[in-house]
Formats: structure tokens, C-alpha cells, sequence
């Protein structure tokens, strides 16, 4: 059984690991990552566009004249996306937010198992705690 002082540092780490991949899972999750309003205002007419951009998809809202409302139309990011930058940044984001998801599962799964058990385990060797931890973090 390790020492009450590694546990507790090894609890903290795990708790550290679990909240990340929350975190990770909610960013993923979340339909709304930006959004914007334009407002074009003219004599007689008042149009108000909606856009809100989320990882995987979009919405677009238009108001005209005080409360005449445009269906609300719906639209893929990477169908939107015209240019290979944009569209290499969203995939790149992608790439990224799955990979600490990953590692973080991974950093988890070692640090609850090294909480309880004597001797640690490690994955490629000593050095692995700290690039998993680091990955995670």
C-alpha cells in the first residue's frame, strides 16, 4: 500500500486527469463556439443576421423589419469552410481536442491505478507519468 502523502498527490492527479477529460468532452459537445450579429439598418427596412458557429456545425437567423423572422437555416463548418487554411485549422482542432481526450483518459486510468497500488505502474517507464501528465495537461 503506498504512503498516505502519494495517494493524496496521486488522488489529486486523477481528479486533475477526470475534470480535463470533462472539460475536453464539454468543448467537444458545445454547438455554439462563436457567434455573431450584423445589423444593417436602412430607411424602411431593418435586417438583423444571426450566425453561430459551432466545431462540427452552424446555424444562420435572419430578422427583417421588427419581428418578420427568416427560417432558420442550418450548415455544416467544414462544407462552409472555402479554403484549405480554415478548413486545416478545423481538422487540425479536431485532431487536437481528440488526442487530449485520449491522453487524458490514458493519464486517468494510470494515476487511479498508481493511487491504490504499490509498486507504480508506469507507461515507458518513469519518463511516461510525466509526458502522459504533461499530454494531459
Amino acid at each position: 500500500m503506498p504512503s498516505r502523502k502519494k495517494s493524496s498527490m496521486f488522488a489529486s492527479a486523477f481528479c486533475t486527469c477526470v475534470s480535463s477529460f470533462v472539460v475536453i468532452c464539454v468543448v467537444l459537445a458545445t454547438p455554439q463556439w462563436v457567434s455573431s450579429q450584423v445589423r444593417y439598418l436602412r430607411t424602411g427596412s431593418n435586417v438583423t443576421i444571426t450566425l453561430k458557429y459551432g466545431l462540427f456545425s452552424g446555424t444562420c437567423e435572419q430578422f427583417v423589419d421588427a419581428g418578420l423572422q427568416v427560417s432558420k437555416s442550418t450548415f455544416q463548418v467544414a462544407d462552409a469552410l472555402s479554403s484549405a487554411g480554415p478548413r486545416a485549422l478545423n481538422v487540425a482542432t479536431i485532431a487536437v481536442l481528440v488526442l487530449a481526450l485520449l491522453s487524458s483518459l490514458l493519464s486517468s486510468g494510470f494515476t487511479c491505478t498508481n493511487a491504490v497500488s504499490n509498486p507504480y505502474q508506469t507507461f515507458l517507464g518513469p519518463v511516461g507519468v510525466y509526458t502522459w501528465n504533461s499530454l494531459c495537461g
